[in-house]
């Protein structure tokens, strides 16, 4: 019996002497992979600073900790702010070793450059990043397979007078990624919710804008199957060019840059099979509407789709817009006329908006009906090979 004893004493010195061995190990890769991405967002031409780090403390979870850590983007043509957290801790607990907690602070601190402050409140935060076991063993560039991410009671205010500018209820987001998806497979999907979101009513009474400036809530979500999608996280990369004209910052170069870049790619997966899903609610003041549907390409690589629309309330919001901006009231009653032959009868006698839309062969269909002719979508040529 003493020497079972001995053996037991034994075996849990060497299971937590193991264990600790673990915790040591995770703390370090945890400190490797913010030095990793710390270079990468350097490499992309911004400036990352911040104050001290640390491993943590208890053995109850992996942590690796950052003080006072400041993005600044790079100059891409226009102002953007940097942003500052006071801290930031990254967490693995035991009972989900490939899980990534992201500990970020309930208030951060964003300037503009040579401009005005703001600060970002937060009443909750989470942030959850899932890997694949096996590639982040083997240590390949994509493990990443799901992120979460939520909110409760967002507000920015001006960091001077602690005005709110705007403010949101909730916001939750999840994404999941799948890079062996094939043909028939599920490479991506994107689920997010956002209610409650208000602009100061300051804005609202010198823009006039309808509905106080709140939108109740939005509801997005996305199934893309097929190959893979190419990288679109180095978007914010790329630069931002000054209108012809010289009026400034052309609002339209960022998508027209995101084209040229990733067009190509997304020609191949489009060739390869990619097709996709999606569903969208909002409701904002007296419209509530939906859409769903799917799309995918052609033989000749070109879109088709069909899709569901429905819109309670349409009129209402067409008649609050138009006592909000007379100057809209001409394009509010083309539309309303336009949209005439698609109401139906919806709930307590109320009108509602039903289409079912499709597009094939460069035709736009509602209900059966063409609506109108789509141009041929002309996609961009790759890049020459450098020599």
């Amino acid at each position: 019996m003493r020497g079972f004893a001995r053996f037991l004493l034994l075996l849990i010195v060497v299971l937590a002497i193991a264990y600790l061995g673990a915790w040591w190990y995770a703390e370090g890769r945890l400190g490797v992979a913010f030095r990793q991405q710390e270079a990468a967002f350097r490499k992309a031409g911004w400036t990352v600073s911040h104050g001290a780090t640390a491993r943590g403390a208890s053995p109850l979870v992996a942590r690796f900790s950052v003080a006072d850590l400041t993005f600044s983007p790079p100059d891409r043509g226009m102002p953007e702010p940097s942003i500052t957290l006071p801290n930031l801790n990254l967490d693995v607990h035991p009972a989900s070793p490939f899980t990534l907690d992201l500990g970020l602070p309930l208030s951060w601190h964003m300037a503009m450059p040579s401009g005005p402050a703001f600060t970002i409140q937060f009443a909750t935060l989470h942030d959850r990043y899932r890997f694949d076991p096996n590639a982040l063993l083997d240590h390949a560039p994509d493990p990443l397979r799901a992120v979460e991410a939520s909110f409760i009671d967002m507000r920015v205010d001006s960091a001077d007078t602690n005005f709110t500018l705007v403010s949101i209820k909730s916001l939750t987001a999840r994404g999941t990624r799948n890079p062996a998806a094939g043909k028939n497979a599920t490479a991506i999907t994107i689920h997010e919710k956002i209610t409650g979101f208000a602009l100061s009513p300051i804005f609202v009474t010198l823009g006039h804008l309808p509905f106080a400036g709140k939108i109740k809530s939005l509801i997005f979500d996305l199934d893309l199957s097929g190959p893979s999608m190419p990288a679109l996280s180095h978007f914010g990369q790329l630069p931002l060019a000054p209108s012809p004209d010289g009026s400034g910052v052309n609002p339209m170069q960022p998508l027209q840059a995101m084209w040229r870049k990733f067009g190509p790619e997304i020609h191949d997966w489009a060739k390869a099979g990619g097709h996709g899903r999606y569903a969208i609610a909002l409701v904002l003041g007296p419209l509530d509407a939906h859409a769903h549907g799917n799309f995918g390409f052609d033989k000749a690589v070109q879109p088709v789709s069909r899709s569901t629309l429905t819109a309670d309330g349409l009129g209402e919001f067409l008649g609050d817009i138009a006592s909000a901006y007379p100057a809209a009231v001409g394009a509010i009653s083309t539309l309303t006329t336009e949209t005439a032959p698609y109401m139906t009868k919806g709930p307590k006698g109320s009108q509602r908006l039903k289409a079912d839309l499709a597009l094939a062969d460069g035709v736009l269909t509602a209900n059966g009906r063409k609506t109108a002719n789509v141009p041929k979508l002309v996609w961009p040529r790759s890049a020459p090979a450098a020599h």
